[in-house]
Order: C-alpha cells, then structure tokens, then sequence
C-alpha cells in the first residue's frame, strides 16, 4: 500500500450531507476511517467556497476543494509541500480558476430572461428568509450560499418545454446549465470532472512514485462529470429513494442508501474490499 494513493472525491448536498438536515453524522464510521488511514477526502461541491469552509471546520477537514461545480480549485498554501500552477493566491489559498466570472454570468442571466421571457429567478434575487424557505438552510449559511464567483443558481418556474427553450439559450450563449439538488446553475466550460482531472494531475505530478486511485461520489446530475473521470464512482440514492436515471457510467456502483447512509457503506466497502 505504500506505493498506493487512495483520494476519495465527494459531492456534499444530498450525498455526504443529508438533504433535509445538511447532517453528515449517518457517514460518521466512513469518516473516522479516511481520517485513520490518511485518505484525502476532497469535498467537490456546487456550494460556494464560503459555504463549503464551514463544512471543512465541521469535519476538521484541511484537504484542496472544488467549489461551484468545478469553478475553482482551492488548495491550502503550504497542503503536503505540493507544488502547482495557479492563477492567484487567496485567504490562505493557491487558487485555480476554471469557471467564468460571476457578474458576467448574471449579466448573460438577464439578456436570457429578457429574450425568453421564462420566469426565472437567480440566488442573487431571493431574500435571506426565501433561502432559508427554499433550502433550510440556517440564515448565516443562507447569506455565504449567495457569495458565488464562478457560477449563478436559478430556479425556473415553469414546464419541461421553458426548461428545453432555457437549455437551448443558454448554449447560443456559449454557457453550460446543470443541474443540483435543489437549483439549476448557468456556468462557462466548468464542471466537476475538469476541476478533479486537475486536482489529480497535481497530485500526479508531486507523487510520481505512488498510484493514485481515485473514488467519486454523488447523487445529481451535476455530479456525472466527476463520477466520469474517477476510478471507482459511487452513485447513492436521493431523498425520495430513487437513483438519478440520467447518470450512466461504465462501472457505476448503485449504493442502496440515501444520501449519507449511502456513503458511509459505500465507503466502507470500498476498504473492505482492499
């Protein structure tokens, strides 16, 4: 094992958090046992660098992450003496950017709904008390969900044919739309798989010497280009029981556990397995 580097790469609304609560104690045994072995668990999130900070205090986590959706990569200055480039450095953090900026992706928002006409509503436009509504989030992490940088979550009210006439604008633009657990997101040309072929790149590129077998987990639609690119993707159940029919991937492994509950026996198996 020696030679061998395990990185577990994970999604968190809906997979490692639960849904409803944004707990994470169902998949605490999993957790203990990446702390004990020394695995990195990188937290690749559509949630915004500030909200996923306090996730990283909760969970004594100081591992590289991946905010909205791939947006950026953030690893802590100093983190296992690895070196890389990187386009700034930030509170504490060499930081690569992938994704577009934000006021951009707010100005194209606007163009869109003027065109289409489509009522929809960006994460900048609802109140502290409408996130919390909309989400259960508490209002602190209500007002961090609204700090984004590299992407723009939306709601659309209304049918499946405005959510096709959304798609298609979107992309006349030269954006991307996908899709998370509670909002949909408008974003440039990242997504979670470009931000994780990188981070393991680096990894690559400052442990020649070791094998580096990635793990991928998650539960949305935004989560099929990361769960593409590891070695070993996971895919758990969400709220309601069911899977994410449109993820398909060869070698998929369907967890029967909702969110949480999936991932610790995902992960559990997985070193049971080793």
């Amino acid at each position: 094992m020696n030679n061998r580097k395990i990185i577990v790469f994970t999604d968190m609304d809906g997979t490692l958090l639960d849904h409803s609560t944004y707990s994470f104690s169902e998949a605490e045994d999993a957790l203990e046992l990446l702390r004990k072995k020394g695995v990195p668990l990188v937290l690749c999130s559509s949630k915004s660098r500030d909200e996923i900070k306090v996730y990283r205090k909760k969970l004594s986590n100081k591992e590289p992450f991946i905010s909205e959706n791939g947006g950026a990569v953030f690893i802590p200055e100093g983190y296992d003496g690895l070196k890389c480039e990187f386009d700034k450095i930030d509170d504490g953090y060499f930081v690569i950017e992938i994704g577009s900026k934000y006021q951009m992706l707010v100005d194209a928002f606007e163009k869109i709904k003027r065109k289409t006409g489509i009522n929809i509503k960006n994460i900048a436009e609802f109140t502290i008390d409408e996130i919390v509504e909309l989400t259960g989030l508490s209002r602190e992490e209500a007002f961090l969900a609204q700090k984004r940088e590299y992407t723009l979550p939306f709601i659309i009210y209304g049918g499946e044919d405005d959510v096709k006439i959304l798609k298609d604008e979107i992309l006349s633009f030269g954006l991307n739309y996908t899709e998370g657990a509670r909002f949909v997101h408008l974003m440039g040309g990242n997504d979670k798989g470009k931000a994780v072929k990188i981070l393991v790149d680096i990894f690559k590129e400052n442990s020649p010497e070791k094998r580096i077998t990635t793990v991928g987990l998650g539960d949305s639609l935004n989560d099929l280009p990361m769960l593409e690119v590891v070695d070993k993707a996971f895919l758990v159940k969400k709220e309601a029981g069911n899977y994410e029919e449109r993820i398909k991937v060869e070698g998929l492994v369907y967890i029967d556990g909702i969110g949480p509950v999936g991932w610790n026996k995902a992960v559990l198996g997985l070193f049971n397995n080793n």
